[in-house]
Formats: structure tokens, C-alpha cells, sequence
């Protein structure tokens, strides 16, 4: 019995205004990675988890991200990958966002060739979300998944960070008061620490506190998603 995976994309979406719904959440076009959450579970039941970030704002470095990511995976040995909604983004935006770097940086067209061949053929895809929704209601989150199963995901609380942006002046008011940081954050937060990574100030308070905010609500994205498949059927 080998090992399996988990995982989860962050993205930041610079042609959008801030807190603007992207059109078409599909369209590689409104995205941007900005970094990647992964998990492995070995055959033994132990795990590990680590978020791998884009170090610079360029095409070179979503691909290198990108390859990062499928080094990551090499090096372990398992053929199943847990998401939780990736058919319908993680994925798609991992190929498409390679294949729009590499579009960019032609010498580069191996990394979209890998990742595509990777999630293509070298993965077996296991999506928890459409079982959960069909079983929770159509807009199930993961949050709200884990929480019918008795799972509890830590919360990422914006204010406990030294990142210096108060993210209720720039929030719409309907998201204005949550303690929580949001998958609508992410954004935010992740274009000023790309700016800062491209600037060079990789040493300041302001990275490093993004750094851990972005690690800790980025791996209570992929650290429950073994539990919560395990506990599959839903309802049953």
C-alpha cells in the first residue's frame, strides 16, 4: 500500500479588482498562483504537510511553484490526491495557470507538459466535495463539511498577525467584522506579499507575519481533508 495526498491552491487574481468575483471562476485568465498546500499520509498513517510558495511575481515564478509542486509529489510515493473542489478549480488553474506562464516563457513549456502529465496520468483524482455536497446541501463548504463530521478546523484570525493591513478598511461591509480570515482575503493578503517578495523586503515583519498567516490558513485547508474522506459515505 502506497501513501496518498492532499491538496489545495491559494491564488491571487491582479487583473480584478480587490473583493471583485472573478466571472468565470474556470478561466485561468482571473487567477494567479500564489502558493500550494500539500499533505501526504503514508502508508502508515503518518503525515506531513507543507505550503510551497511562488517567489516572485514574474511567470518564472508560478512555474517554478509549479515545479516545486510536482518534485514535492516525486519524491513521495503515492497515486491518489485528495481536494476538496479541485475538479472544478485546484487543478484546472494548476494546468491552465502553467500553460499561461509557459505561453509567456516558451523554454519553460516542460512545466505545463509535467503538471499536466502529473494530474493527468500520474494521479488518481479523489474530490470530497461533490459527495459532500450532494449529502450537506449544493454550497457546502470544507469548513462546513468537517463540521458535520465532528472535524474542527483552527481558525486564521487576521488581527493575530504583525502584517500591518487592517483588512475591515478594504473589505466590502457585508465582510466587514469577521475575526476569520476568508478565502476572499487571500487575495489581499497574497498580492502584497508577492509585491514584498519582488521588492526584495523578504526580511520585514510585515512578509514574514503574511508568511504565517498564509501558512497557517493554508494548511487547515489540506491538514483534515484525510480525516474527512475517511469518513465517507456522508450520512451513511
Amino acid at each position: 500500500m502506497t501513501g496518498r495526498f492532499a491538496l489545495d491552491i491559494e491564488t491571487v487574481s491582479p487583473s480584478l479588482d480587490r473583493y471583485e468575483r472573478p466571472p468565470d471562476f474556470r478561466d485561468p485568465a482571473h487567477f494567479e498562483l500564489l502558493a500550494v498546500g500539500l499533505a501526504y499520509e503514508d502508508a502508515d498513517g503518518e503525515r506531513e504537510a507543507e505550503m510551497l510558495y511562488r517567489e516572485t511575481g514574474s511567470p518564472e515564478g508560478e512555474l517554478d511553484l509549479v515545479d516545486r509542486t510536482c518534485d514535492w509529489i516525486d519524491d513521495r510515493p503515492g497515486d491518489v490526491c485528495l481536494t476538496y473542489g479541485g475538479e472544478r478549480f485546484d487543478f484546472v488553474h494548476l494546468v491552465g495557470r502553467a500553460e499561461a506562464a509557459a505561453s509567456e516563457r516558451p523554454e519553460r513549456a516542460a512545466t505545463y507538459q509535467r503538471i499536466s502529465s502529473l494530474l493527468d496520468e500520474g494521479l488518481t483524482h479523489d474530490d470530497i466535495q461533490p459527495s459532500a455536497q450532494a449529502e450537506f446541501g449544493e454550497y457546502t463548504s470544507l469548513e462546513a463539511a468537517c463540521a458535520e463530521v465532528g472535524i474542527e478546523p483552527a481558525e486564521t484570525r487576521w488581527a493575530d498577525y504583525e502584517h500591518g493591513i487592517d483588512l475591515d478598511e478594504l473589505r466590502p461591509p457585508k465582510y466587514r467584522g469577521l475575526a476569520e480570515v476568508t478565502n476572499k482575503d487571500i487575495p489581499v493578503l497574497g498580492e502584497r506579499y508577492l509585491a514584498l517578495a519582488d521588492a526584495g523586503a523578504t526580511e520585514t515583519l510585515t512578509f514574514r507575519s503574511l508568511r504565517e498567516l498564509l501558512d497557517h490558513y493554508g494548511r487547515e485547508d489540506i491538514v483534515h481533508l484525510f480525516d474527512l474522506a475517511d469518513e465517507r459515505p456522508f450520512g451513511g
